[in-house]
C-alpha cells in the first residue's frame, strides 16, 4: 500500500467515524427528556429503574457527572476532524465545534424537558480549546 493510499484510507476511515460521533452526538444531546411533574428524587429514581434507559440515566446523573460529561462530550470532534484532514485549521476546527456547542444549546432550548445552559456551551468550548492546543502541540 502506498502512503497516499494510506492516506486516503486513514480520511476515509476519520470520515466514517465522524459521521458517526455526530450521529451519536445528535441522539445523546437531542434525546427528550420526560417532564416530571415535582422534580421530586424518589420520583425520577422511580422513572429511572422502570425505564432502564442509557441516555436517561447520563441525563438525570448528579452536577458533577453531568459537568464531566459535557467537558468530554465535544472532546473527539476537532481530533477527528484533524484526522480527516489535517489542512483544516485548528481555529476553524475551533470556531466550528463552538458553533456546534450553540446549536446544541440552542436546539435543546426548544426540547421538552431539555435545558439549555451556558455553562455547558462554556464546559464544551474550554475543552475544545485545551484538546486542539494539545493537537497543535503534537505538531509543531
Amino acid at each position: 500500500m502506498t502512503r497516499k493510499e494510506r492516506q486516503l484510507r486513514k480520511r476515509d476511515i476519520a470520515g466514517i467515524t465522524l459521521l458517526l460521533y455526530l450521529a451519536a452526538l445528535s441522539l445523546f444531546v437531542l434525546f427528550p427528556r420526560p417532564i416530571l411533574e415535582t422534580g421530586d428524587p424518589s420520583q425520577i429514581a422511580e422513572y429511572l429503574r422502570t425505564h432502564a434507559n442509557f441516555f436517561y440515566k447520563i441525563l438525570y446523573a448528579d452536577t458533577n457527572t453531568v459537568a464531566i460529561g459535557n467537558y468530554f462530550m465535544l472532546t473527539p470532534f476537532p481530533i477527528i476532524v484533524h484526522a480527516f484532514s489535517s489542512k483544516i485549521s485548528l481555529r476553524a476546527i475551533l470556531f466550528t465545534g463552538a458553533a456546534l456547542s450553540a446549536l446544541i444549546e440552542l436546539v435543546q432550548w426548544v426540547i421538552p424537558g431539555r435545558v439549555s445552559d451556558p455553562v455547558d456551551f462554556f464546559s464544551n468550548v474550554v475543552c475544545m480549546v485545551h484538546v486542539n492546543s494539545e493537537i497543535g502541540r503534537a505538531h509543531v
